[in-house]
């Protein structure tokens, strides 16, 4: 028996950001006071209650910005070492969770890019 392979286009939102970017929302408790929520939780978070499709984060071991390269060290800060949010649905609904949190997303780099979901029939 052969198997076909089904494929579905969908989009892929990569959002690239520092961990060390915090984000003051919701109440104001003492403890987000002192430890606000990183802004790459509240991302996902918020996809999740958008009901976008798939949401993650990645770590990378090197990264370059405006401070210059970064790397990975064990018994080093890596608070400015970027990683990517990376949020998988239709264009649509990408493009409202872009447009929802624009403000969020001012200043990072943000790529769409087209991706295909496969599926067995």
């Amino acid at each position: 028996m052969v198997e076909k392979i089904k494929t579905h286009s969908l989009g892929k939102l990569e959002i690239f950001i520092e961990p060390a970017h915090k984000v003051r929302h919701g109440k104001r408790t003492l403890f987000r006071k002192l430890f606000p929520k990183s802004a790459y939780l509240h991302i996902i978070a918020e996809a999740k209650k958008d009901g976008i499709l798939n949401a993650s984060a990645h770590n990378t071991h090197a990264s370059y910005s405006s401070e210059g390269i970064q790397a990975f060290a064990v018994d080093g800060d890596n608070s400015k070492l970027a990683m990517c949010v990376e949020l998988i649905d239709k264009k649509e609904k990408l493009e409202h969770f872009f447009l929802k949190h624009k403000d969020l997303l001012r200043s990072k780099i943000v790529i769409y890019k087209e991706v295909e979901f496969w599926d067995l029939d």
